[in-house]
């Protein structure tokens, strides 16, 4: 196993990480296509020219297994690509538990010109009244989206209600590639193998953190939540004014690692309950001195992460 050489000698396995494969080549599974520009929701959805007008409409005709392509729309210069505005909601129907979802592994993918998703290039999406996407369907994979999300309640919300599976958006779920812009950002009820890779998220204009917040209501879990290769920023020049990564309830098995975070509060990870575990390492924060208040760890290993100076090897 190779590895990658980090600033001031820090070192990562490179592992391939989660979308960087042929997840999505399965001839099982049936193809749908979202095309804001050309297509209608009276088409069938299947093929590019036949494509559905609307997010929302691909995610309902869809079942599990499923892999749903979303189109940009038309590019305008100096202002990127024209939004989606839409509310949806990927639904858990009729499950008796999260095993037998019968909505479970949809994957919505947007195509973007060079395959990196952003706030200005490739497919943009923002909220009609509330929320972006809440996921409420276990093993929901979601790429190369870019969510803006000022105003709204959240970009992305993953739900659970507890031990009767009857939405379990929080459960083997992903997020990968994907942009999110303004206050909210991700949010979860709890973690089962929650994974949020290579994303980056950037505060509203006034500071207002976009973050990645897990909260427990008392019957969820917080299992092996993971969050890597992200990048957490301001928006526009204002540092972030709170921390943007806060995980309530004990944390079992977490691992926060090869991150980057600019310039913000004091506390830009919070690990809100005693008798956590996991690790949190290899992480880059845009400050001169790393100490013990910027990682409240409460029970996860911490180690090897660095500010402008070098590695502190304890935070």
């Amino acid at each position: 196993m190779s590895f990658t050489n980090f600033p001031n000698g820090v070192t990562s396995f490179n592992v391939p990480l989660f979308g960087e494969s042929i997840r999505f080549s399965s001839p099982w599974a049936t193809h749908y296509f979202v095309d804001g520009i050309s297509g209608s929701d009276g088409n069938n959805g299947k093929t590019p020219d036949g494509a559905f007008a609307t997010i929302q409409k691909a995610v309902t005709t869809s079942t599990g297994g499923d892999v749903i392509y979303i189109r940009p729309k038309q590019y305008t210069m100096g202002t990127g690509f024209a939004r989606y505005s839409e509310d949806v909601v990927v639904a858990n129907t009729s499950a008796a538990s999260a095993s037998t979802a019968p909505q479970a592994g949809k994957s919505i993918i947007g195509v973007t010109p060079r395959g990196v998703a952003s706030d200005f290039l490739g497919v943009r999406w923002k909220f009609a009244t509330n929320t972006n996407l809440n996921v409420e369907a276990p093993a929901t994979h979601i790429e190369n989206i870019g969510f803006f999300c000022e105003g709204a309640t959240a970009g992305i919300y993953f739900e659970g209600d507890g031990a009767t599976y009857t939405k379990a958006g929080h459960t083997g779920s992903s997020l990968y590639n994907c942009a999110i812009k303004g206050e909210g950002g991700i949010l979860a009820n709890g973690s089962d193998s929650l994974q949020i890779i290579k994303c980056q998220l950037q505060a509203k204009y006034d500071g207002n953190t976009c973050g990645i917040i897990i909260t427990l209501d008392g019957t969820n879990v917080n299992r092996r939540p993971v969050v890597r290769g992200c990048h957490f920023l301001g928006g526009n020049g204002t540092a972030m004014d709170s921390a943007p990564i806060i995980w309530t309830g004990a944390v079992e098995n977490g691992l926060i690692a090869d991150n980057y975070f600019d310039l913000g509060t004091t506390v830009q990870i919070n690990i809100a309950t005693s008798g956590s575990s996991g690790l949190i390492v290899n992480n880059f924060f845009a400050e001169a001195d790393l100490s013990t208040t910027f990682i409240v760890q409460n029970g996860m290993v911490c180690v090897a992460n660095w500010d402008v100076t070098g590695i502190n090897e304890s935070a």
